[in-house]
């Protein structure tokens, strides 16, 4: 969960889920880390690193599926490698001081 200032300093923007099986999201959406390849679900105001499978992709959107998301749901479209170094230090993955 982040607090409202920091969702405006770091221009995390999110695209909201209609009622779908599958989903047209920017690839923007996409984070790619290592030899994975997720996306950042927002619900209830908390930010998870969920699988998707890719259906279609073209250059500059893809259509997605995955059983980690339901109509409601956000997707994170812009901001997506604050968020990860900011997983990351929560949750040990990142030396003390050494956050890049």
């Amino acid at each position: 969960m982040l607090s409202p200032a920091a969702l405006e300093n770091f221009e995390i923007r999110a695209q909201k889920l209609s009622a779908s099986n599958s989903w047209t999201l920017p690839l923007s959406a996409r984070l790619l880390s290592g030899e994975e390849v997720n996306l950042y679900r927002l619900r209830n105001g908390f930010f998870k690193r969920i699988d998707f499978k890719l259906i279609r992709q073209s250059q500059d959107e893809m259509i997605v599926s995955s059983e980690a998301l339901k109509a409601g749901d956000e997707i994170v479209t812009n901001g997506i490698g604050f968020l990860r170094i900011a997983e990351l230090a929560a949750f040990g993955g990142v030396a003390h001081g050494h956050s890049h």
